[in-house]
């Protein structure tokens, strides 16, 4: 096989996929990408851990439940987000979360041109899939699951075809630790690590042509499943870390309050843009047959059910249904159709392409000088667009920025930090900007429990009143509301409070006698409402 010319080499369309989604992740995200409070409350938590040298074992941000025992079952994200956030701000939390999704794609559409799919319907299948996935790239641990799932999912693909052998799924293990550490859904890795195994015993024990083909590799598989699933226990909060992940899933009142946590909207574009791609990969999958499919083709269908009753699955179900859609392409009759003459858009891959080497490795260069380059001058503090400092922004429809000089002035009030009501979507902006004001409730939701969160919920839209009863047992002077909410209807005719502040998100309203508290308590225990 001849060697491509060095130019083609470092240029290939790889290059130009990560280029391209990195530049529109880098313009599109510069206010998209921090429409979520948890970016804020996890930076901060990160950089309490690093600044204290020690994990945080209660909740440090309200006084509602202030001291209460709590699990950051994300802690090492929000370490890593603090790290990237001392170097440059919101800019480098932008600039790695590009960074990280335009090297997925961009590795996603190597796999399907791999698969002999040519560049112009790959561009159209990873765009389906970055739409399916769009709502859900925020600044937040939930990035990098997409990513481990993605290689879960195709180091499985590549066993099964033979590609590799069983000792390379090994590595899965010290992945698991990390992702463990990151973010629960380490939990939808698991399940599909399992899945796959359990269909290949099947399978096996059904004379079909299974990728396990003796007892060694059994036990192997074995050891890998029972590997990982103890990765679950490598982390410094041992069962209460898994045991908070099953809390949230089970909770009956996160679908009502978190819309992600929610099914999909058959209203939303959102819905359909899912169920296209679900229907997509579906076809596909069909015109593989009458050929047996393969374990791990059959796994984005568990995916899709899961997609379409929690939206935060859509991107996950995305990731593994693109990965193996370029695993079955060569199989399909789709192939067939693509590679007839006056279309060319597909062509089977090389059965023996001879060592990658430099050849894979070539196209990441120019995307890794380009990374470099805005690492360069964020560190160093220079405003370039896209590129440097100063380009991420707060997108003022959704954060109350104006409102941040009248915040500082209540924060003031006392040295020991002062309390105010919140709306719940206000949680982590307080946390952020204002870190010694005291929040009444964020948007860790284990933290506050069902019972306290439809209580909140309920008085929000039943019964804004009980608002008047929480204002008096806590003392409080200041409110911080959503513009338009059933707080904010109530407190604007509540005689003996004022309008201090506006904006297009929120509004800031403060008791026209303000009664102060006879001294700052440092611990908040005692105030624990009963559930």
């Amino acid at each position: 096989m001849s060697e491509p010319r060095t130019g083609r080499r470092f240029w290939r369309a790889e290059a130009w996929f990560f280029l391209g989604i990195w530049l529109a992740l880098m313009v599109f995200g510069r206010s998209r990408f921090f429409h979520d409070p948890g970016t804020f409350w996890h930076t901060v938590m990160g950089r309490n851990m690093l600044s204290s040298g020690r994990l945080i074992e209660s909740d440090p941000f309200s006084y509602t439940f202030g001291g209460t025992p709590w699990v950051p079952y994300e802690w090492l994200a929000e370490c890593a987000m603090a790290v990237v956030h001392g170097i440059s701000g919101l800019d480098g939390l932008l600039l790695a979360t590009a960074t990280v999704l335009a090297g997925l794609y961009a590795w996603t559409a190597h796999r399907l041109i791999r698969g002999g799919l040519h560049w112009l319907p790959t561009a159209l299948i990873v765009s389906m899939t970055i739409a399916v996935s769009g709502t859900h790239f925020l600044v937040r641990p939930h990035i990098l699951s997409i990513v481990f799932l993605g290689i879960t999912y195709a180091a499985l693909c590549d066993f099964e075809s033979g590609r590799i052998g069983i000792g390379r799924l090994f590595w899965l293990i010290p992945l698991y630790v990390i992702w463990t550490n990151w973010h629960g859904a380490v939990l939808g890795g698991l399940a599909t690590l399992s899945l796959a195994g359990l269909g290949w015993c099947l399978v096996g024990a059904l004379q079909g042509d299974s990728p396990i083909r003796n007892r060694g590799q059994a036990f192997l598989l074995a050891m890998l499943a029972v590997g990982c699933g103890l990765t679950v226990l490598v982390n410094p909060y041992g069962l209460r870390l898994p045991a908070t992940w099953f809390a949230i899933m089970g909770s009956p009142v996160l679908p009502r309050i978190i819309v992600e946590h929610a099914p999909p909207d058959p209203r939303e574009m959102g819905f359909w843009t899912l169920v296209i791609l679900g229907l997509g990969y579906t076809a596909a999958l069909l015109s593989a047959l009458p050929r047996r499919p393969r374990v791990t083709w059959l796994i984005p269908l568990v995916w899709f059910v899961l997609a379409l009753s929690r939206i935060r699955h859509a991107s996950l179900f995305a990731i593994v249904s693109v990965l193996a859609f370029a695993d079955m392409l060569p199989y399909t009759r789709l192939a067939t159709w693509l590679a007839r003459p006056g279309r060319d858009l597909f062509r089977r891959p090389d059965p023996d392409p001879g060592p990658a080497g430099r050849r894979e490795w070539a196209p990441m260069l120019a995307p890794a000088l380009v990374v470099l380059a805005a690492i360069g001058l964020q560190a160093a503090d220079v405003r370039v667009p896209v590129l440097g400092r100063g380009w991420a922004r707060l997108d003022p429809a959704h954060w109350p920025i104006e409102l941040l000089p009248e915040l500082r002035r209540c924060e003031r009030e006392y040295s020991q930090g002062s309390r105010i009501f919140n709306d719940y979507a206000l949680g982590g902006f307080l946390i952020y900007f204002t870190p010694d004001l005291k929040v009444f409730i964020d948007d860790r939701c284990e933290v506050y429990g069902d019972a306290w969160l439809q209580r909140f919920t309920d008085s929000e839209s039943k019964d804004p009143r009980l608002l008047d009863e929480w204002l008096e047992e806590y003392r409080i002077d200041h409110a911080f509301v959503l513009v338009g909410s059933g707080f904010d209807r109530h407190m604007a005719r509540q005689p003996g409070w004022s309008l201090v502040g506006r904006s297009q998100v929120a509004n800031l309203y403060r008791r026209d006698l303000p009664r102060r508290l006879p001294q700052p308590r440092t611990s908040t225990a005692s105030l624990v409402p009963s559930s």
